[in-house]
């Protein structure tokens, strides 16, 4: 699956390791990942909101789609 990161630069096939974490020092939630050049895939207000994210990423891995843009918010 390739996924084309949130700020539109780059396009990696997915890692092996996609999470969520806490961005320092602020609410928001990340979509982090093990690749070394794009390690943060997109940032978003909320740990739910990434944790939704997350989810869609997931379920058009596992629908057999081969292509997901990180949500831009």
């Amino acid at each position: 699956m390739k996924i084309m990161v949130q700020d539109r630069t780059m396009i990696v096939e997915q890692p092996r390791c996609v999470w969520v974490e806490q961005v320092p020092f602020s609410d928001k939630g990340a979509i982090a990942s093990n690749s070394k050049r794009a390690p943060i895939l997109g940032t978003y207000p909320s740990m739910n909101r990434a944790k939704e994210v997350l989810k869609e990423v997931f379920e058009y891995q596992r629908n057999g789609r081969y292509n997901f843009y990180m949500p831009q918010e």
